[in-house]
């Protein structure tokens, strides 16, 4: 058996094992057959629960586990159970050995009438939700930009690592290896990177050991190089950018030169590849976050402002008007924090670093048909510099993250929008703050960089 699980545990493609017990056989599986048996792993330890089968059928379970101290993937697991029923009605039958199943029939001289039968058969099959190592980056990166292009790879590009990272490189999931591709032209950090209709990917800004920076350039996957585009009118860093529908990108806020906070704003257009200014927020915000509602209106939120006062100000961008307005201001003030557009078109912030410096755990609601912000459920644990992602199920995973000034969290957690609730699911396999997460095509979650609190990390894992 140890050896059954230490070929899963070593082979990034195995999702399932079943161990025979009687026969000594083992299976190993890329999807979770729910005929077979299951490999479950206990959160945070190397200790895993085999389903033997044979057992199954009668809901017992033989338990076995393993320790190691070194593994080339690892698989942590959490568990979520489907029920199925399914009723098929046969167009005849004649005969039937289903205890389930029920038959009549009647006959005389001169004619025989069988009735048709129903079966019915309920199926269970137990999903798992588990975090599984991918293959590490070429370089480790933290505080860094990254897309999924249009073919489904993702683009990670500059960022940090005792040092500005000029490096870029490509994932790609369905072979989950990674490539370095050309480097940027400007080593660059606290960027910005943004996939344009054409499927080129837009660089801005961010900052470099000149300074600040003004300068853009253009990834095009077709030839795998970068080319510099026109400069932004202000040099910024951490701003943010978004996509608006007629295909415009909106570059917003941030800190400029000197570390100046910035309510500036701007729009490049794909097709001149030039930047026009546009009207000014009407707050100055860096690290802050922007949304776009099913409106086309873009919501900005928090930050942090002149004299490196947390807000709790939001204002909202119409690309029709070019005008900013405020809206409701959030019950806390918080910067570094996610938000995450919901299927209901609610927009849910949660956690972030707020007044005097306290690390958040609250979570709120925005509602663009109000203009209100309401509170829901806390997260668990109170973090910022952590990331947010949407489920194919329209859940929310949170991950990573500070817990405190010291303090990296290698926990994760889903907020459930039909009940307001959060609740802690398998933590990532490495601690770290400050990386980035993709929703990739398959619905899986990729976690790659980030900083474990004493040093940048290359590695990487997936959800799902």
């Amino acid at each position: 058996m140890k050896a059954c699980y230490m070929t899963c545990l070593t082979d990034i493609n195995c999702r399932t094992i079943s161990f025979d017990q009687f026969n000594n056989q083992c299976e190993l599986f890329a999807d979770i057959p729910s005929q077979y048996g299951s490999l479950i792993a206990q959160a945070g330890v190397m200790s895993f629960i085999a389903v033997n089968r044979q057992l199954l059928a009668r809901k017992q379970r033989l338990d076995a586990s393993i320790t190691t101290s070194s593994t080339t993937s690892t698989t942590t697991a959490t568990t979520a159970t489907v029920t199925t029923t399914v009723t098929t009605t046969p167009s005849s039958i004649s005969s039937t050995t289903s205890s389930s199943s029920t038959s009549s029939s009647s006959s005389s001289s001169s004619s025989t009438t069988t009735t048709s039968s129903t079966s019915t058969t309920t199926s269970t099959t137990t999903i798992i939700m588990a975090w599984k190592t991918a293959a590490n980056m070429n370089g480790g990166r933290d505080t860094y930009a990254g897309s999924i292009l249009t073919n489904g790879k993702v683009l990670v590009t500059g960022g940090s690592n005792n040092g500005y990272v000029i490096g870029t490189e490509l994932y790609d999931p369905s072979t989950n290896n990674w490539t370095t591709t050309a480097n940027l032209n400007t080593a660059r950090w606290r960027h910005s990177a943004s996939i344009l209709s054409n499927g080129k990917v837009l660089v801005t800004g961010g900052q470099a050991s000149s300074g600040y920076l003004n300068s853009a350039e253009l990834y095009d996957p077709s030839t795998s190089t970068w080319t510099t585009t026109a400069n932004m009118n202000v040099a910024r860093s951490q701003h943010t950018t978004f996509i608006l529908l007629n295909g415009s990108v909106l570059v917003a806020g941030g800190q400029g030169t000197s570390g100046t906070y910035l309510n500036s704003a701007e729009l490049y257009n794909p097709s001149t590849s030039i930047w026009t200014t546009t009207g000014n927020m009407n707050v100055a915000r860096s690290q802050h976050t922007a949304s776009i509602l099913s409106n086309g209106k873009i919501l900005v939120t928090g930050g942090q402002g002149t004299g490196g006062t947390y807000l709790n100000s939001a204002e909202l961008y119409d690309p029709s008007t070019n005008i900013w307005t405020t809206t409701g201001s959030m019950t806390n003030a918080r910067y570094y924090h996610t938000a995450s557009v919901l299927s209901n078109g609610k927009v849910l912030v949660s956690g972030g670093q707020g007044t005097a410096g306290a690390y958040l755990n609250s979570a709120e609601l925005y509602d663009s048909s109000t203009n209100t912000w309401t509170t829901t459920g806390n997260m668990n644990v109170a973090r910022y510099a952590h990331t947010a992602s949407i489920l194919s199920n329209g859940k929310v995973l949170v991950t990573g993250g500070f817990r405190d000034s010291s303090f990296v969290l290698n926990s994760a957690e889903l907020y459930d929008p039909s009940t307001s609730t959060w609740t802690t699911t398998v933590n990532m396999t490495v601690t770290r703050r400050s990386h980035s997460a993709f929703i990739l095509s398959n619905g899986k979650i990729l976690v790659a960089g980030g900083n474990d609190g004493s040093a940048t990390v290359n590695s990487a894992e997936l959800y799902g």
